[in-house]
C-alpha cells in the first residue's frame, strides 16, 4: 500500500487527525469524527505515524485532551 494514498492525514485533514500515545505506540485518531483509523498492516502503520510526526501533527498523552482542544 502506498503511503501517499493517506497524505490527507498530514495535509488536507491535518487538524482533524492526531496521534495519541497509548504507551505501546501511537493510535491515529480523527478528532472531528471521534474515531480511530485502524491499520492492519504494521509496516504501513509505522510509515503513516512517521509521516505524521515529520509533518508535526498534534500528539496527545491524555485521551480526554484530544477532544477538548478542538
Amino acid at each position: 500500500m502506498d503511503v501517499d494514498e493517506y497524505s490527507y492525514l498530514w495535509k488536507e485533514e491535518k487538524n482533524d487527525y492526531v496521534l495519541f500515545n497509548t504507551g505501546l505506540g501511537y493510535a491515529i485518531i480523527n478528532r472531528k469524527e471521534r474515531n480511530m483509523l485502524l491499520v492492519c498492516d504494521d509496516e504501513l502503520h509505522e510509515k503513516l505515524v512517521k509521516k505524521m510526526l515529520e509533518n508535526e501533527n498534534a500528539i496527545y498523552e491524555d485521551i480526554d485532551k484530544v477532544f477538548m482542544d478542538m
